[in-house]
């Protein structure tokens, strides 16, 4: 009975090391490709957030999602980004709010969206994937990042409408890091 026990302790003893081994190389590799992305930043670029437990907008969309996550990372670009609001008196006028930016997200090599929340109904189009195999998977897309939530909400609550021509999200020409796939896929590739 002693030696069936010790079986037991062993076993669960060896699941929860190497666990733990997984987890702690897939968060060393994450943190190298976080730095090695911040590095690839161009002049006047910051990391503005830094958030892990995260998966790609749009991946596993409608489902209850329990796999491997990932870091997302925005990286805030120097070019300010106006929202157009429409007045009470019908009126269209451009307000600076936000900042541009690149949401980046940093995802283990086990990680992988699945192949039926692609055809999920009302799922928003995926991030571009930058690197797709390897220690870490990338995917990004410009965004933009607004500067003041508190200002953005007393200008949103004066007026009736929105629209965001002005933002990289919804032209990602606009954005002033223009080889950010190139420049983000060579420091992974270096790095690793």
């Amino acid at each position: 009975m002693n030696s069936q026990r010790l079986s037991i302790w062993l076993g669960v003893l060896f699941v929860i090391l190497s666990t733990f081994v997984s987890w702690s190389a897939g968060t060393t590799q994450l943190n190298r490709a976080i730095a090695a992305i911040t590095k690839s930043l161009p002049s006047g670029w910051t990391i503005a957030e830094q958030k892990s437990g995260e998966i790609p907008w749009g991946h596993h969309w409608n489902e209850n999602y329990t796999g491997p996550t990932g870091v997302l990372l925005v990286a805030k670009g120097v070019r300010p980004v106006n929202a157009d609001f429409l007045s009470t008196n019908g009126t269209w006028h451009a307000v600076h709010v936000a900042t541009e930016s690149l949401k980046i997200w940093l995802m283990p090599s086990n990680y992988s969206d699945s192949i039926l929340s692609r055809f999920a109904i009302g799922r928003p189009i995926s991030p571009t994937v930058v690197i797709g195999h390897g220690p870490v998977k990338v995917y990004a897309e410009p965004s933009s990042t607004i500067d003041s939530e508190k200002h953005f909400d007393e200008i949103l609550n004066r007026n009736v409408g929105i629209k965001w021509p002005d933002s990289p999200a919804n032209n990602p020409k606009l954005l002033t890091w223009k080889d950010w796939r190139l420049k983000m896929k060579e420091a992974i590739e270096k790095e690793f």
